[in-house]
Parts: C-alpha cells; structure tokens; sequence
C-alpha cells in the first residue's frame, strides 16, 4: 500500500521558482504596508490577513486508536492520544469585513503538547511543543502559487481603499473566475463549515492536505437553517458563535488526504484542489469543543489579537509545510508579527500551555 503513495521528498513535489527569495521579500514589504493601512484606519495593528476575530474556543483532539501504518504519521502516531487545542475563527480579508458580505471563512489551530519522530522545524516549535494549522472554507486557493500571490496581494494593497478599482483590475486577468470565486462561497453559520487546508503539507513519509469535517447533527443542519442575508447585522458571526458555545458542543472528524499522483494532485499549484472520490479523506482524530465556554470573551479576544503568533512551520518536521506558498509564510508570518509587535508596542508572545489564554 505504501508503495501507491507519494514520499514527501520526491523531487518533483517542491519545483523550483524563478527569483524565489526576491518574490517572498516583495512580499513582506507589502503585507507590511496593509497593516498600515489598516493602522491608519483604526489606529490599531492587525495580522496582514484574517484580520477579524469572530470567536476564540479551546477544545482537544483526540487520535483515532489502531490507525493503519499509513495514517499512524507525526503527532498522529500514538494511538488514542489526547492534545489540548485553541481555535481562532476569523473572516479571511486583510480588513475589518462586514460578515454580510461573502467570502472565505477561516481558522487558525494551534495544538498543545506535541511530540513525535524526527523533532520540530523551528527552535519555537521545540521549546512550545506545540503545532499550528490553518484552514479556510475552500478546498482551493485563488493565490494558486507564489507568482500569483504577489500579483494579488500588490493589487490588494494597492487598491486596498477602492474596493471597485480592485474588482476592475482583477476582472481583467486571464484567472478571472477563479479570483471572484471565494465571493460564491456560502455565508453560513461557521460551525457548519468544512475547513481545508487548501496547502499540502509532509504526512510523515507522505504528502496530505488536511480537513475538519463537522459531524455533529446541530452543526449539520445549520449549513441550512443559519444563513446569512442582507438582513444581518454586520457581526452577526462573533454572535452566533457565543451564542453556540453557551449551549452547544461542537465535534469535528480531522481527516487527511493522501498524494497519489502528483499530476492530478499538484502540491504547487493550490488551485487545483484533489479530487475527494478519487482520493478520499481518511479521519485520523476526532476533535471536540465543549460549551460553557464565552468565545468572545475580551481578555481571550484581545490576548490572541495583541500576543498571539500562529505559524505552520512552528510544528512537527514529520508535518512540514510543502509548495512555494507555504515557505513564503514561513517568514511572511514573522514579518506581520512583528510590524503588529511594533504598532502596537506588545509583546507577541510563544506560548506553551493552553491555559495561558484566558
């Protein structure tokens, strides 16, 4: 069975990209000019994207026990192990989004006391024990590469007070369709939510894209019954998710999707996301938050907002982060968080336990 999957470090995985180190540090440039922009407008530093925090809840995650020697990888190889984990749920733009509007929906996980074969990438990551993921409603990612990432995000920035001019100038691209995709996204309550990784990232001796797939009935049925509309309010997400979690648990299948063919599963270009009959999802662990818990709370929200960092390459080596998009976040994240550090003179900070948010 091994055999049919492919080895992480198979050379065609990663290509090279022309001028890479040059692209990433335009990057950083940029990224660090929206958050003055953002400054300028709210005299307050944020993150370069995912900018507003819609709930902070803590939960754990659970492995699935006797997992085959192809799922039994990194974190995930000790069966019916138990991590502590944080989530931040946030809307995906680089501004303050009315929840009204559609768009990707995302979150960050970071996940507590983490071991596992082969260490950790980043000396952070070593002293924490802890590994950060991120997901977003969409399976793809319109940034594609990162050639494309830099044309978006200099459109972004550049644009970043007109809105329309930005829409026009993306209209004229030959990728057109899939830049707009994201505003067909479904706008519905965040607990129904399927979230991907949209990125590939080593599975132990492999390549996986990951998933949280909600299985609860309640979370199931309010991809229906909790939408959106015109008549919303422009908070209406921070809402419903306080609202969930004094009533409500929630649970997710973490699922991953394994390589097989890296002609039909590009790890480099995101915007081709793997064919899901072709090449299923496979639960590796079962996640759970409880409720009782007020998500929205100002000393967590403010905590995760001015002190917290999330970085996927703060994990595991056996999950390193793959493709030409995830080593431009490897310090693309640092650069935001330290132009965050400095507008708003804090200190961001590694933690290690889960009780250190509030």
């Amino acid at each position: 069975m091994a055999d049919s999957y492919v080895a992480w470090n198979d050379a065609k995985v990663e290509p090279k990209i022309e001028n890479e180190q040059g692209k990433i540090n335009q990057l950083h440039t940029i990224i660090n000019r929206v958050q003055e922009h953002n400054f300028s407008h709210h005299r307050h530093g944020f993150r370069g994207t995912h900018v507003k925090t819609q709930a902070i809840v803590k939960g754990s995650m659970t492995v699935e026990k006797n997992l085959p020697p192809h799922l039994s990888q990194g974190m995930f190889s000790v069966s019916g192990n138990t991590y502590p984990l944080a989530i931040r749920y946030a809307n995906e733009p680089s501004f303050l989004q009315d929840d009204r509007a559609p768009g990707p929906r995302g979150c960050g996980m970071k996940v507590f006391g983490v071991n596992g074969p082969g260490g950790f990438l980043d000396e952070a990551g070593e002293k924490t024990e802890t590994q950060d993921f991120t997901f977003n409603n969409a399976p793809l990612l319109e940034l594609t590469d990162l050639p494309t990432t830099l044309e978006i995000f200099t459109l972004r920035e550049k644009y970043f007070d007109d809105s329309e001019i930005l829409k026009a100038e993306l209209s004229k691209r030959k990728d057109k369709d899939l830049q707009f995709a994201p505003t067909t996204l479904p706008n519905q309550h965040f607990m129904s939510y399927t979230m991907y990784s949209q990125s590939a990232y080593r599975y132990g001796d492999y390549v996986a894209k990951y998933a949280m797939f909600p299985t609860g009935k309640l979370q199931q049925e309010l991809a229906d019954k909790a939408q959106i509309t015109e008549q919303s309010i422009p908070e209406q997400h921070s809402i419903w998710l306080r609202d969930y979690f004094q009533h409500h648990d929630a649970e997710f299948d973490f699922r991953i999707q394994l390589c097989r063919d890296l002609d039909e599963q590009s790890v480099e270009d995101c915007s081709k996301p793997w064919e899901e009959e072709r090449y299923p999802f496979e639960t590796v662990a079962k996640i759970t938050l409880p409720k009782g818990q007020d998500v929205f709370d100002p000393k967590r929200r403010a905590f995760w907002d001015d002190h917290m960092k999330l970085n996927v390459w703060y994990g595991l080596e056996a999950h390193r982060p793959l493709g030409s998009v995830n080593r431009l976040r490897k310090s693309l994240y640092q650069a935001s968080v330290a132009k965050r550090a400095e507008i708003n003179a804090v200190d961001v900070k590694f933690i290690s336990i889960i009780d250190e948010i509030p």
